[in-house]
């Protein structure tokens, strides 16, 4: 016995459901065995419940079917997500997570080609401790694939406690020095430069995207 359509395999999330592909395997036996059984284009119920009890026995057919399936499942879900590779910059990432709504959509603020400039300004502000903060994350990142593995997402490096102080302690030192004239006057020579193709950001932009930081540094500092 041959199944005529084919075996589908685990696909992107915009394919069916990996329980239908299932499905659609299982009705093709069947569909097959009652068309053997078939007379006149009519099966009878004894034939059906043969059928049914030949299915739910298993088949070399079905056997071999469900491991296919099994094993393109499993490739699919062992595969990294796109999400927490080697190469991530999880710091950058972080410092970037209080205005991040606001560099895209309806609610855009600053275009994200600008990030650069705002990198610059915090290796200025942080200065040898920002490379000490870009260890930790990845400190932190290393600890969390050891649990999650390449199922790791940004949402569980941002929820993770030590993130959370990560970020308290490093928009801490930020407020300090953004506070200060020369804190002030770095941002705006770092932030106000044009980039590329991209114009120079208006004074009205950069200070919202400050002001950002500073209410959640406060808020961070609040909650300690």
């Amino acid at each position: 016995m041959t199944i005529s359509a084919p075996i589908k395999g685990c696909g992107s999330a915009t394919d069916k459901r990996r329980c239908h592909d299932m499905a659609m395997i299982v009705t093709d036996v069947i569909l097959t065995l009652a068309r053997e059984k078939a007379e006149d284009g009519k099966v009878g119920l004894h034939d059906l419940e043969r059928i049914a009890t030949l299915i739910s026995g298993g088949s070399m057919v079905l056997d071999a079917a469900y491991i296919r399936q099994e094993e393109g499942c499993r490739k699919l879900h062992q595969m990294p997500k796109g999400n927490v590779g080697a190469r991530s910059n999880p710091f950058h990432r972080l410092m970037v997570r209080p205005f991040e709504h606001l560099l895209a959509g309806d609610g855009m603020v600053l275009q994200r080609g600008y990030l650069p400039h705002y990198f610059e300004f915090l290796e200025h502000a942080l200065e040898k401790r920002f490379e000490a903060f870009e260890r930790h994350c990845r400190t932190i990142i290393q600890a969390l694939m050891v649990i999650h593995g390449n199922n790791l997402t940004w949402d569980q490096f941002y929820a993770d406690s030590r993130t959370v102080k990560t970020l308290q302690g490093a928009l801490k030192l930020l407020r300090v020095y953004m506070d200060g004239p020369e804190g002030q006057r770095v941002w705006h020579a770092c932030m106000m430069r044009p980039l590329g193709d991209l114009p120079q950001p208006a004074v009205g932009q950069v200070n919202y995207i400050r002001q950002v930081l500073l209410e959640t540094a406060r808020g961070l500092e609040a909650a300690e």
